[in-house]
């Protein structure tokens, strides 16, 4: 069994994302395969504690203390530095050993792996908090809300389980804004800088600087709508020669561009997609995991002020995971569950895509697939 294991950890070293993928889903389908019916069941009825525990985790901060730690650390030292009791340390951290989330090297001693590094970074700690704070409780309402609607499709953003969970006749974003939701907001912000971390970029595979030396020299290069804090558009000024100085420019809301940190060559400016479009005839407009926010009538609602802008040489990306119609993967699956609670909102098929952005009067030219599991696609459209 050991040489098989080293087997597949030095073709997983040696693979590319593609074929590490493969490997991990491979693994995770002989497991399933394997497992006895009263495994399965203890695996499922037990998943919510996964969240629970790690979210204590972050509260007390000591898996960064494991990783600043060199040496293991008992549970009874990290419980003095936390200032929690010794056995209520002690019986979290070996559960967290046990199901692999830090590495156990004695009785009742602990060290970082690989997940507890992880775990120590801000982005994913803002993610546990966004999960467990603001999704979980969706989750948890989903049920009898269906039950309670007749089990009808959920396409309005301001009646989800989402709504039922935190009280609120607001939609999400809506409600983000709010003062009494920026703590939510805030790890919101900081867990899409590192969701897609690791994995291939749209740069990867779209031909980006064919495009910006196609550009005139005065046109705007490329417009970030709704971009959040601005990592894509900063990745594309880092990739670009600096010869190209076409401008880039971030669009989102004041909340959201209050918290973005300034880069030489990227514009930080105030827009809502919900109105026009102010700069017109970039070269490129882009959308990145925006319209997967929205069902059909709003998401093309912002495509459109999109196309208005657009003059004959523009191009608009939509920059979205476009689901298989068969074999769809379950990290896919599961986010299109989850836009569903907490938006009202939907992943797309490509069939889907085509007739919404018809709905716009674009006109998809090109996919471009580059992420093996979520199928991330620049889907570049041209107006009708």
């Amino acid at each position: 069994m050991d040489a098989l294991v080293s087997q597949v950890q030095a073709m997983a070293r040696d693979a590319d994302e593609g074929a590490r993928k493969k490997i991990v889903d491979t693994l995770f389908s002989l497991q399933l395969s394997i497992e006895s019916p009263q495994d399965s069941m203890q695996r499922l009825l037990y998943l919510n504690i996964y969240l629970m525990a790690i979210r204590i985790g972050c509260d007390l901060d000591f898996f960064r203390m494991l990783v600043d730690s060199p040496t293991p650390l008992t549970a009874e030292q990290v419980a003095e530095k936390c200032g929690t009791a010794p056995m209520l340390m002690s019986r979290l951290l070996r559960y967290l050993g046990s199901v692999g989330i830090i590495k156990e090297t004695g009785a009742d001693t602990y060290t970082a792996n690989q997940l507890c590094r992880a775990l120590a970074e801000r982005g994913w700690i803002s993610g546990v908090y966004h999960y467990f704070d603001t999704c979980s409780p969706c989750f948890a309402a989903t049920p009898e809300f269906l039950k309670s609607t007749g089990y009808k499709d959920v396409d309005d953003p301001t009646n989800t389980p989402f709504n039922v969970a935190h009280k609120s006749n607001l939609a999400a974003f809506d409600w983000f804004l709010q003062p009494e939701s920026s703590w939510n907001f805030t790890h919101f912000n900081n867990f899409m800088t590192v969701q897609h971390q690791g994995m291939p970029t749209w740069l990867d595979k779209y031909p980006f600087l064919q495009v910006a030396k196609s550009a005139m020299p005065e046109q705007p290069l490329f417009v970030d709508v709704g971009g959040g804090v601005g990592h894509q558009s900063v990745a594309l000024r880092k990739a670009l020669p600096a010869d190209i100085k076409n401008r880039i420019i971030v669009q989102d809301l004041a909340p959201v561009i209050g918290q973005a940190q300034p880069f030489d060559g990227v514009e930080l400016t105030i827009h809502n997609f919900w109105e026009s479009n102010p700069v017109k005839g970039a070269k490129i407009y882009y959308v990145r995991n925006i319209i997967h926010d929205w069902p059909d009538g709003k998401a093309a609602q912002i495509l459109k002020h999109i196309k208005d802008a657009m003059t004959p040489d523009s191009i608009c990306i939509i920059d979205e995971m476009v689901i298989p119609e068969q074999c769809a993967h379950w990290q896919a699956t599961q986010i299109d569950l989850l836009m569903m609670v907490t938006l009202g909102a939907r992943e797309r098929t490509q069939k889907s895509f085509e007739k919404l952005t018809a709905a716009a009067d674009l006109r998809i030219r090109k996919i471009y697939p580059y992420t093996v599991s979520l199928n991330d696609c620049v889907i570049e459209c041209v107006a009708e």
